[in-house]
């Protein structure tokens, strides 16, 4: 679905280290524009901090600022929505702070208080902000609906402590998140910039996934994750880059406008080639089962064989009924979708048996045992629609590789008959890891790499791992989960990507699955 908006942090994201707001980033924006794609921002600033970069971008779209606390239209006094914090909490949050040792800023209104105008970091805020603060001895007295509470200190390791300690202290009263390394934002708990993006969508009337967010620090996490489409910017905590879907460039590298060159305008959901691929796609992984090959009814009489035989077993040794494995409802409750060692200790627990870690470990080698034989004297059919897909990539001269983490890769391709396909094949767990080592056997990089999957937790390690195009393969009904895992598109079989002639009255390079 294509993205319609994209929300982007201020500090750290939209400008420099020097908090210049660079020529580049200005025409990024105007190209947002030109192509219909509404574009704003929120901070932790309050709404007069803003003004710099509102005019600079001639914003039109509404704004969140304090991260959130205040919704306002692009003149910053016309006020959409305001949550601003109890007095007791806010008393509570600021004994907290000048017991641990920070300075502390109360934002209000349109004012900024605080006791030392000299101390660390406040010219620095004035002249990002472009006003002065207002000195007062005791900040009690300045609570009457303060919107944002902020701990200051140069020491960063005591700011990340002291926001552990006041989120477990505060609860669900307010939320408590590092802006930067030196600054702690206390705020109402639907002051984040989650809701930012959920409020965004509410007055806009726009779905979530049409939306887009960027962002650099830990409170930007909210957004990221809400949005359909999350980027970090490359100096992004580690924790921040492996939520979002896409990492760019750092703050003082055009980071801001090389994802919108690159991740907005640059990908659109139905893209421009003729295998329905982003431009710079230089190579696929394709899951094995599921995906190319028609495996699920094979596997499950094996895993039937096994557990059968094991139970028939257990049943006579203690004289317990036999209750056999049931092809349909034990396949599909504990083994479809799940790696072999996950899917027999849930069919175990759900027949009440506990085993020795090496004897659950020894059944998943007999059915790896059990599924080659019958690989010996079946044939495995392919997807007719996967195979010409697959041959259309190779015709366009993309590096190709089969993942699987069930194993027996080898076999399975050589009975479906289509060993001769593909550049490399790797197999193992996690989804992750075989992906990496697969991109490592191809020589590209993850950012030129489609990842074609249909399990839910392919899609995620997708996603997790930054590659460049993530498609859910649908052939189980789960189109919603594979959206909620990160998929770029969910289609019911790869070929629907392909270049349509126009003669069934469908454009051109559109799925024939809906996304």
């Amino acid at each position: 679905m294509a993205i319609r908006l994209l929300i982007a942090d201020i500090d750290g994201t939209m400008v420099t280290q020097d908090k210049v707001l660079t020529e580049r980033t200005r025409e990024a924006v105007a190209r947002l524009r030109s192509r219909g794609i509404q574009f704003t921002v929120t901070s932790g600033r309050p709404p007069r901090g803003m003004a710099g970069v509102v005019a600079a971008l001639k914003l039109t779209a509404p704004l969140a600022a304090f991260n959130g606390g205040v919704y306002v239209q692009p003149d910053l006094t016309t006020t959409l929505a305001q949550r601003t914090l109890p007095l007791a909490v806010a008393r509570q949050a600021i004994d907290h702070l000048l017991r641990a040792g920070l300075d502390v800023w109360v934002y209000q209104g349109a004012d900024w208080f605080l006791r030392d105008a000299e101390a660390f970091r406040v010219a620095r805020e004035r002249n990002n902000l472009g006003f002065d603060p207002t000195v007062v001895q005791d900040l009690s007295a300045v609570l009457d609906e303060p919107i944002k509470i902020v701990g200051v200190s140069e020491d960063r390791a005591r700011v990340e402590r002291c926001e552990a300690e006041l989120a477990g202290r505060l609860g669900t009263e307010a939320s408590a998140m590092r802006s930067t390394p030196y600054y702690l934002d206390v705020t109402h708990p639907e002051a984040n910039k989650g809701m930012v993006v959920r409020e965004a969508a509410r007055i806009l009337q726009l779905p979530l996934d049409q939306i887009a967010a960027i962002g650099d620090m830990p409170n930007d996490l909210p957004m990221l994750k809400a949005a359909g489409l999350g980027i970090a910017m490359g100096n992004a905590s580690d924790d921040v880059r492996r939520s979002a879907r896409h990492v760019t460039r750092t703050n003082d590298e055009e980071g801001f406008a090389h994802a919108v060159e690159t991740f907005i305008l640059g990908q659109p959901p139905l893209a421009r080639t003729r295998l329905g691929l982003p431009p710079r796609a230089r190579a696929c992984l394709f899951g094995l089962d599921d995906v190319l090959t028609q495996t699920a009814s094979l596997q499950a009489r094996a895993w039937k064989n096994l557990c059968d035989y094991y139970l028939r077993r257990r049943a006579r040794a203690s004289g317990q009924p036999f209750i056999p494995f049931d092809l349909i409802r034990d396949y599909s409750r504990h083994f479809d979708g799940m790696l072999p060692l996950d899917g027999i200790r849930a069919f175990l627990a759900a027949r009440d048996i506990e085993l020795p870690e090496n004897t659950v470990r020894a059944l998943t080698d007999r059915h790896g045992e059990l599924l080659v034989e019958m690989l010996q004297h079946e044939h495995v059919e392919p997807y007719e629609g996967a195979v010409r897909y697959v041959q259309a990539a190779r015709a366009d001269r993309l590096r190709l590789a089969v993942v699987s983490e069930l194993g027996h890769s080898t076999e399975v391709l050589q009975s479906s008959g289509l060993a001769d396909l593909f550049d490399a094949r790797v197999e193992g767990t996690p989804p992750g890891d075989v992906y990496l080592t697969a991109v490592q056997a191809l020589g590209v990089g993850s950012g030129e790499v489609v990842v074609f999957a249909d399990a839910p937790a392919g899609v995620s390690a997708a996603r997790a791992g930054h590659f460049g195009y993530v498609v859910g393969v649908d052939r189980r009904g789960r189109a919603a989960e594979l959206r909620r895992c990160g998929a770029d598109i969910v289609v019911t079989d790869p070929a629907a990507l392909l270049e349509q002639d126009g003669s069934d009255g469908t454009p051109p390079g559109k799925p024939t699955a809906g996304v």
